[in-house]
């Protein structure tokens, strides 16, 4: 059990940094549109900046949005997984890219059209999102499954 709440959490981490890089690479590809010069140095800067502020600053903290709606998304993937036979990974990579989804999409819905988060605001940003949601899905039911394996011997 500490151990898929470790692996989950991890999996939050993974959606998180990709919405924190996915912010920070659009914004700064917006600034070197207006001639504004970029270094590497800024790009990890910027990156790990918006990755510890998006997860622990402002009003609600976006880290809690990514993790709980991973929370429900894992949750119905497991309850799934019970009657459907689809290998683990694909079922939670579907489970990660449709909670990344309805923050992205769906969630702006609720907010007079205002996207939540700065990345989202096109829909190449949404759609990396939702790839990054997958990824972290995909992470978690790899990793779980051996948690599974090794909590059975």
């Amino acid at each position: 059990m500490l151990r898929t709440t470790f692996v989950f959490l991890t999996s939050a981490l993974l959606a998180m940094f990709f919405v924190a890089a996915q912010t920070s690479l659009s914004n700064l590809w917006w600034l070197s549109s207006v001639d504004m010069p970029i270094t590497g140095s800024i790009i990890i800067s910027m990156v790990l900046s918006d990755l510890i502020g998006m997860s622990v600053a402002g009003a609600f903290p976006i880290i809690a949005v990514v993790a709980a709606g991973l929370l429900i998304a894992f949750f119905v993937a497991h309850i799934l997984s019970k009657f459907i036979s689809t290998e683990r990974k694909i079922l939670y990579a579907l489970a990660g890219g449709a909670a990344l989804f309805a923050i992205v999409v769906l969630m702006p819905l609720a907010f007079y059209n205002l996207d939540l988060i700065a990345g989202a605001r096109t829909s190449l940003g949404k759609g990396i999102l939702i790839i990054g949601g997958m990824i972290a899905g995909y992470y978690f039911g790899v990793k779980s499954k051996k948690v599974v394996t090794n909590e059975e011997s």
